[in-house]
Formats: C-alpha cells, sequence, structure tokens
C-alpha cells in the first residue's frame, strides 16, 4: 500500500476501536486532551482514521500497556513509537534484559544526549531526552541526565570546544523538554502548588524549570513562570495561584550585588507562611541571604525534593 493510500480516512470508529484495542471512549479521550491523531469526518460527523492513524493508535496502546503514561508517549512520532515498542519486544523476549538499542543507563542517555549537541541535532537530542524520560524517574532524569548535561555543555563552551550556537540550539531543546516534562506529570487534584522562576535581571531560566519539574516529582503542582521577574510579579502570581513555596534559581554572577536586596523585598511582599526556596551558584555564594528569616538556601534539585517532601507536597 502506498503512502496516498495509508492517509486516506475510511476506518470509522467500531473498526480502529476493534484493531487497536482501544474503547471508543478511550479513542475519543486521548484525542481530545492529547491531540494523538486527528480523523476526518463524515457529513454527518462521524470520525474516519486513515491506516496510519491506526498504527499510531496501536502503537500507542502497546506503549502504555508497558507501564507508560498517555501523556508521556503521545509526543513521540509514529516512528519513534515504533522503535519504542520494538524495544520493548526484544526485552520480553530476552527476558527482561534490555536490548543493545535501549538506554541501559542514564550516563548512555547523557552521552547520546551529548553527541547530538555536538553534531547539533535538535531533533536527535530531544529524542535521546525524551526516551530518557521515559526510562527513568524523573529524580534519575534530572540529577543524572540534564543538570550533568547542562554541565558539560557549559564547560565544553568556555573551554571554546562548543561555540555558542551549539548551547543556544541546546538550551532551546532542553526548554522544550523540560516544559513537556512539567505538563506530562499529573499530580492530580488537592495538590500543594509551587511557582518556580528567576529573579530580577536573572534570565538563565533552566534552573526555575527544573525545579518546576522536581516539585512536579514530589506531588506538587508546579508553575514555570519565567525569567528575569520583578519582585512584585512574583508575588502577585504566587497569591493568585495560592502558591505554598515559591522557588527561585540564582545563577548569573551580574546578578550577584543586586540579588539579596531582591531577595529581602519578595520575602517582604509575601506572607509569612509562603516558603521562599533559593537555588543556584550565586545564592549558594551569597552571604548573608540564608540568614533572612522565611528563606532558605538549597544546594541541589535532590535538597529541594527533600525539602518538599518535609512540607507535605501533594497533600
Amino acid at each position: 500500500m502506498n503512502t496516498e493510500q495509508s492517509n486516506l480516512p475510511r476506518h470509522p470508529i467500531r473498526v480502529v476501536a476493534r484493531r487497536t484495542g482501544l474503547t471508543p471512549a478511550v479513542l475519543r479521550a486521548w484525542e481530545k486532551r492529547y491531540r494523538v491523531v486527528e480523523p476526518s469526518r463524515t457529513e454527518g460527523g462521524q470520525r474516519l482514521y486513515s491506516d496510519d492513524d491506526v498504527l499510531r493508535l496501536a502503537l500507542l496502546h502497546r506503549a502504555v500497556e508497558e507501564g507508560r503514561s498517555i501523556s508521556q508517549v503521545a509526543p513521540l512520532t509514529t516512528d519513534e513509537l515504533q522503535e519504542l515498542v520494538h524495544e520493548d519486544e526484544v526485552e520480553r523476549r530476552n527476558g527482561g534484559i534490555a536490548s543493545p538499542t535501549a538506554a541501559s543507563s542514564a550516563t548512555d542517555v547523557l552521552e547520546r544526549a551529548l553527541e547530538a549537541v555536538d553534531r547539533m541535532d535538535p531533533a536527535g537530542l530531544e529524542r535521546r531526552l525524551t526516551r530518557g524520560a521515559l526510562a527513568f524517574p524523573i529524580p534519575t532524569v534530572i540529577d543524572d541526565i540534564v543538570v550533568p548535561l547542562l554541565a558539560r555543555i557549559g564547560d565544553a563552551w568556555e573551554t571554546g570546544r562548543l561555540g555558542p550556537a551549539h548551547e543556544h540550539l541546546a538550551s532551546v531543546v532542553i526548554r522544550r523538554f523540560l516544559e513537556w516534562m512539567l505538563g506530562a506529570v499529573d499530580v492530580g487534584g488537592g495538590a500543594q502548588v509551587l511557582v518556580a522562576a528567576t529573579p530580577a535581571k536573572e534570565r538563565h531560566e533552566l534552573g526555575a524549570l527544573l525545579s518546576a519539574v522536581s516539585g512536579a516529582a514530589e506531588g506538587w503542582k508546579g508553575f514555570y513562570l519565567g525569567a528575569d521577574l520583578p519582585a512584585e510579579e512574583i508575588v502577585s502570581a504566587a497569591l493568585r495561584l495560592e502558591a505554598e513555596v515559591v522557588a527561585l534559581s540564582c545563577v548569573d554572577p551580574k546578578t550577584a550585588l543586586a540579588l539579596p536586596e531582591e531577595i529581602r523585598k519578595i520575602r517582604g511582599l509575601l506572607p509569612p507562611d509562603v516558603h521562599l526556596l533559593l537555588g543556584g551558584p550565586v545564592a549558594v555564594a551569597s552571604e548573608g541571604i540564608d540568614e533572612e528569616e522565611g528563606v532558605e538556601v538549597l544546594g541541589s534539585f535532590q535538597e529541594l525534593r527533600e525539602r518538599l517532601r518535609e512540607l507535605g507536597g501533594g497533600g
């Protein structure tokens, strides 16, 4: 069958349900929430699916049956889904031993991601990161893949082995990947709220995004507000979202002198029962910040997760 024929919309939802093993209710829900396929409609409003749609839905079903959530696998292309499902089948035939093409460790994902950065291959980088997110828990992805990846890219940029274009390209992909991770975590209703941002003049945003994802990993509803926000905007958003925690990332040395005053301003505007947590090398190195009442400086994302656990995430 040629490509044109495979794209012809000709299968009603009953046929698709039988061929994929998905109920019509699940099909409609996946289409509405995740846009996994976009079927055509008859004049009477009935859905019609192509062969390509049926293949993609069947692959999604098989991936979900292996234990993955639909929110994780929905962004993958059909080719990536086929590769993922094939690896699952090989692993199952091998009695649980991972196939040679599967990510055998977080270090393997990291090295392959670095190779993609070196080649300036954004699709390859995003594919490696996504596969890592499907294979490992969020803390492992953060601590053993993303944070070391950013550090290695930074070191290579400083030594001149990678140029600014490499760094910018990687940052765009990593930002998109982290936003996907944040949106993919379903913490359910009643979760406590964490808002993450960077203070005024701080434009390095990935630390704040990682803080929001770390919160989601601990059962918090994480909101990423953006970079370079004035104190009033951070506090206004925290109040509107009824946040229990405000997490700020402080990375750029050029902000070090102004940071203590900015933190005092934010702390003064926040209600006393809202926790203000700071991270990043500038916050850690800044004298006096951690002596402010109601301000905590944390040295890693692991420390952040531990503190959120103490504060009762997911309650």
